[in-house]
């Protein structure tokens, strides 16, 4: 592993009007751009904003013919400051590209426990790869702390052709400093796993019959939360939000979700879900700019008061809502070209009701 270097630069902040807007401010802010399949993110108390980049191709790097991996070291840790400087925290992560799928791994998720950043990359073979790493800054090598590709090992056993296939793919994590632990959801097994500190992995939640899990956000009542993304073809409205209990059962807390990729909730207890993209009639399972941020209000027995804040979004991968209600979503974090990935903020998205339209994100100069 070489360590990235300390760099950074300026980032121009870019500033569109989104169509549905009324006079005024705009709806949101382009917070940073340039970037490499944007995946999870994290907010520090002194404001910056850290990115899991999943990475892309290396330059001159072409696609294998066939059904081929193409494989490059180009994941990365970006971190943007309060005034839109940023920096390359940790590069140099493996980053996959299956050709079969057009699916791609790698850095997938960044949170906080006690002061200290630690990354969460996804499935993989190489050195670094499904795991939760230690960040201690842009001179040190991140540092291994829960190795699933090894724990994945151990768990597996040989097929009928005596061959070992390992199955794992870490996609989310949140922190529970109380227990000294993470919380990670595995989209290739249908698992929450605990992982220490320590590095000790453990079962926290099987989730039999969701095998395709991805996001996980801590609720108003303290519960983990995680989005059931669902599977191939992806039919709408087969996506699901459960909520995990201590025990490792869990019960579908709302449905009739098409792709849901992220959660959150904010302060008043209500609930966000990213939807990464929605089939509609056309039967494309990945339709570009067809990306929807929903909003669900607390009723009893469940959610209900569904409203559409924010669509048309292209290949949105993560969401986040500030202390200070600004919500974010990293966009362009799967199957866009490189450095098309962006960082979008909003802002008052708590006040918009049912009346107020919803806005449209359109792509186009600042």
């Amino acid at each position: 592993m070489v360590p990235a270097s300390s760099w950074g630069w300026t980032l121009g902040v870019l500033i569109m009007v989104l169509g549905g807007c009324g006079p005024g401010e705009p709806d949101y802010q382009v917070v940073g751009d340039g970037l490499d399949e944007p995946r999870g993110m994290w907010l520090r108390s002194d404001g910056t904003l850290c990115v899991a980049e999943a990475g892309r191709l290396a330059e001159d790097q072409g696609v294998g013919r066939g059904p081929s991996v193409n494989r490059a070291r180009t994941g990365a840790l970006s971190c943007l400051d309060a005034e839109g400087r940023r920096e390359r925290i940790v590069q140099q992560l493996p980053y996959v590209l299956y050709n079969a799928y057009g699916v791609s791994v790698g850095p997938t998720d960044v949170v906080e426990m006690d002061g200290r950043l630690y990354l969460l990359t996804g499935e993989g073979s190489e050195e670094l790869s499904r795991a939760i790493l230690r960040v201690d800054g842009p001179d040190f090598p991140p540092g291994i702390v829960a190795d699933f590709l090894a724990y994945a090992t151990s768990q597996a056993t040989p097929d009928y052709f005596d061959e070992i296939n390992i199955v794992s793919n870490p996609y989310a994590m949140i922190p529970d400093a109380a227990n000294s632990r993470f919380l990670v959801t595995d989209g290739a097994t249908g698992q929450v796993l605990s992982a220490g500190l320590d590095g000790a992995i453990e079962i926290y939640s099987p989730v039999t019959g969701h095998e395709v899990l991805t996001g996980i956000a801590w609720g108003p009542d303290d519960s983990p939360y995680v989005t059931s993304f669902s599977e191939l073809p992806h039919v709408d409205g087969s996506g699901q939000i459960l909520r995990l209990q201590p025990d490792g059962n869990f019960n579908v807390t709302l449905d009739d979700l098409t792709t849901p990729i992220d959660l959150a909730f904010d302060q008043d207890g209500r609930l966000y879900v990213l939807e990464f993209v929605y089939a509609g009639d056309e039967g494309h399972p990945y339709r570009d700019k067809t990306g929807q941020l929903l909003r669900f209000e607390r009723e009893a027995g469940g959610w209900g008061g569904e409203k559409v804040l924010v669509e048309g979004l292209p290949y949105p991968t993560a969401l986040l809502i500030g202390p200070d209600g600004n919500v974010y979503i990293s966009i362009h974090g799967a199957y866009s070209a490189p450095g098309t990935g962006a960082i979008l903020r909003f802002k008052s998205l708590a006040e918009r009701k049912r009346l107020p339209a919803t806005i449209h994100y359109s792509e186009g100069p600042a």
